[in-house]
């Protein structure tokens, strides 16, 4: 009797061990100036690809995403990349019409093997035809079905070890950050009650990395205008990666 409790009980650990390697959500914390500083000068091989595929997304709460867009003045948010561990590190900060800092929120680095599933269900799902939207965010807004694509592309990028550093750079010069107006995120937060808001990299029309930002409920599942709908809450991309917008001599102080 004792040995088949002992059993059941191995059994048990063996796919709760199991399951957390399926999914895992590193410590959320804030791009550091070296890691900032080291995304600049970081060599995009082999180690690097391998170890980016394993990041499915990068989930900002959307409660402090909220608080971060109603600060007084801030206008917009910059998502800032950084580089630490062959991975690409991002944190958001709020800004200014000057691009003074006015506030800033960490990632968690979200690592779930088996996403492909969910993420696919984006082929599926359409915007939502109901809900309003100003000129503004019908210009960011993406189909799913494009954003599966893109985020796709991106992969596909990673798996060749392919192109990596003119996919994420202009000019030959790299990415530092990419902006996107404080409204956005606002629409995002509204809609639906979304717990996270995912950020995917993919790959736009341009075949440059960009981010796809997607409203996911507290189970990281694609978030729907209603559990049965066919139509996604919030899915938006079109952010302004710096160069060529913005001011590179600007990153530091992000």
């Amino acid at each position: 009797m004792k040995k088949a409790i002992l059993s059941v009980a191995l059994v048990a650990l063996f796919f709760m061990s199991s399951c957390q390697k399926e999914s895992a959500q590193e410590e959320s914390k804030v791009v550091t100036t070296e890691q900032k500083e080291n995304w600049l000068t970081a060599t995009l091989d082999s180690k690097f690809a391998s170890s980016q595929k394993q990041v499915t997304a990068y989930l900002f709460p959307a409660d402090k995403m909220e608080a971060l867009v109603k600060t007084p003045n801030v206008t917009a948010v910059r998502f800032v990349l950084g580089y630490a561990d062959h991975t690409i590190q991002i944190s958001v900060t709020g800004v200014d019409k000057s691009g003074k800092k006015l506030g800033t929120v960490s990632a968690t680095v979200l690592k779930e093997s088996n996403y492909s599933g969910k993420l696919s269900k984006l082929n599926q799902l359409t915007v939502s035809k109901t809900n309003k939207r100003t000129t503004l965010l019908n210009a960011h807004s993406l189909l799913p079905k494009e954003a599966f694509a893109g985020i796709e592309a991106w992969q596909q990028k990673l798996s060749a070890v392919a192109d990596l550093e003119e996919v994420t750079s202009y000019e030959g010069v790299r990415f530092r950050y990419f902006s996107l107006e404080s409204e956005v995120i606002l629409a995002m937060v509204d809609s639906g009650n979304a717990a996270n808001i995912g950020l995917f990299l993919g790959l736009n029309t341009k075949g440059k990395v960009t981010t796809v930002l997607i409203g996911l409920d507290k189970n990281n599942e694609i978030k729907k205008t209603t559990p049965t709908s066919k139509e996604a809450a919030a899915v938006y991309d079109f952010s302004q990666p710096c160069p060529p917008t913005g001011d590179p001599a600007d990153f530091g102080g992000l």
